[in-house]
C-alpha cells in the first residue's frame, strides 16, 4: 500500500498529466473540471483500495472500476497511465481519431476501463449487476462506480440503487464525485438532491468526506457497509488543483491556451 506522501505527489503527478494530455489533444476542448475533481478519489482507489495486477487487467480475479462520469474519461486513463496499465504511446493517443482511448470511455476491460462512459445515468445499474454476477458465483471481488453530482438527477440511478439495496450488495461501492456543477450551471440550481438521505433512503450505507482528503476518503473505503452497499459521499472542488480552473465552469470543457497550460503546470510542481 502505498504511503499518505506517496499518494498525495501521485495525485498532483496525476493532475499534472491530465493538463499535459488535455494541452496536447488535437481537439477543441476536453473536460477539465470534472476530471480534476475526481483525481484524489481514483488515486485512492488505485493506490491503496483495490485488488489488481497492471499487467494483467484481463483477469477475472481483479476489483472493477465503472467510471460513470464518462466526460471524466482522462483522469482515468491519466490514473491507469500512472500505475502502470497504460504506457507512455497509448496515453498520447488520448482523442486522436482511431484511438483506442477517446474523450468518453469506451468499454476495454483488458486495459483496466470496465464501462462505456457518456450516457449518463447507467453506470450504478452495470455495476450492480457485475455485483450479483460475483455474489452468485460467490466472487470476493469488489466493484467501485463513481458517478457525477449532476448525473444523479437521472432517475436510472435510483432504481439501480433499490436494486442494489434489495439484493444486500455489499461488495458494491457508489462514489458521488459532488463538485458543484453540471455542464452549464450549477447542480444547485438545477435540482437540488440531499445525497445522503437519499442514498440511505435506498437502503444503502453512507459515508460522507472531504474528495480530497486522502485520509477521509481512505477510512471511508475501509468503514463496514453492515451487509449493504455503499455510497461514498465525496464533496470536491471542479478543476481542483488548478487555480484558474477551481470552481470555473468555463473549464467544463475548453481548450488550453500555451499560457494557461504554463501557468497549471506552475501550480502543480
Amino acid at each position: 500500500m502505498n504511503s499518505l506522501a506517496e499518494l498525495q505527489l501521485a495525485a498532483r503527478q496525476i493532475r499534472r498529466s491530465i493538463v499535459d494530455v488535455a494541452f496536447h489533444a488535437p481537439v477543441d476542448g476536453v473536460h477539465l473540471g470534472s476530471a480534476l475533481s475526481m483525481v484524489d478519489i481514483a488515486t485512492v482507489l488505485y493506490g491503496s483500495v483495490m485488488r489488481y495486477q497492471p499487467e494483467d487487467m484481463a483477469a477475472q480475479e481483479r476489483d472493477r472500476f465503472l467510471l460513470s462520469k464518462g466526460h471524466a474519461a482522462l483522469a482515468l486513463y491519466t490514473t491507469l497511465h500512472h500505475y502502470g496499465v497504460l504506457s507512455d504511446e497509448q496515453l498520447a493517443t488520448f482523442d486522436h481519431s482511431g484511438s483506442l482511448f477517446p474523450a468518453l470511455t469506451p468499454m476495454n476491460p483488458a486495459l483496466g476501463i470496465d464501462f462505456a462512459g457518456g450516457s449518463l445515468g447507467l453506470g450504478v445499474g452495470f455495476a450492480s449487476g457485475i455485483a450479483w454476477h460475483q455474489r452468485l458465483k460467490q466472487q470476493p471481488w469488489h466493484s467501485y462506480v463513481v458517478l457525477g453530482d449532476g448525473e444523479c438527477n437521472e432517475g436510472s440511478i435510483w432504481e439501480s440503487a433499490l436494486f442494489a439495496a434489495h439484493h444486500g450488495l455489499d461488495n458494491l461501492t457508489a462514489i458521488v464525485d459532488v463538485n458543484g456543477y453540471q455542464s452549464d450551471i450549477s447542480c444547485e440550481q438545477t435540482l437540488k438532491m440531499n445525497f445522503p438521505a437519499l442514498w440511505q433512503a435506498c437502503g444503502w450505507h453512507v459515508e460522507v468526506c472531504d474528495g480530497h482528503n486522502i485520509q477521509a476518503l481512505q477510512q471511508a473505503f475501509a468503514a463496514p457497509s453492515h451487509n449493504k452497499p455503499k455510497a461514498v459521499i465525496a464533496t470536491t472542488v471542479k478543476g481542483k488543483g488548478i487555480s484558474f480552473m477551481e470552481n470555473n465552469n468555463a473549464f467544463h470543457r475548453a481548450k488550453l491556451s500555451a499560457a494557461q497550460h504554463g501557468a497549471a503546470r506552475e501550480e502543480l510542481v
